[in-house]
């Protein structure tokens, strides 16, 4: 199997929102690939962060591909309004997506990157069945809705 070229995308979660302009040039200056954006609803994950208007305000003052990683519950009610607000990747946590297939194939329709998300303690086959249409596999390595968390090796095994 080749090996995919790394991908430099930074989160907004670091970003100093009042300064989003000046942070998102910084982020371009330093030579990310993409914008990554996690988007919580403080029910799937304890935090809340960002809604569509967030998406498409960095879509107006970045040229970088913007990818939304939903760590929400229902994620499909989002992916109109995020894919209409400029994102260009969609990545679903496989544990809040029963109908995965269904749900990659929605955010392929609206023109963007289809892609799943594992927690660590997932096992890797909870993909097997749809690994021929992912555009991106995300494979935590912490446990979703906190940063500066300890990095779980046992994760980079799969």
């Amino acid at each position: 199997m080749a090996r995919k070229a790394v991908r430099i995308a930074p989160s907004l979660l670091a970003a100093d929102i009042g300064r989003l302009k000046e942070e998102l040039a910084v982020i371009e200056a330093g030579g990310a690939d993409w914008l990554h954006l996690d988007v919580m609803d403080g029910v799937f994950v304890p935090n809340i962060t960002f809604g569509a208007k967030i998406i498409e305000t960095c879509h107006t003052l970045t040229k970088l591909p913007i990818d939304v990683h939903l760590m929400v519950v229902e994620p499909e009610r989002n992916f109109e309004a995020f894919a209409e607000a400029g994102a260009n990747v969609l990545t679903i946590h496989v544990e809040a997506a029963p109908h995965l297939h269904r749900q990659l194939m929605r955010i392929k329709e609206l023109g963007c990157a289809a892609g799943a998300v594992m927690n660590p303690a997932t096992p890797v086959e909870s993909v097997r069945e749809v690994a021929a249409d992912l555009d991106l596999l995300l494979i935590m390595t912490v446990n979703p809705g906190f940063g500066g968390q300890s990095f779980i090796p046992a994760s980079v095994d799969k």
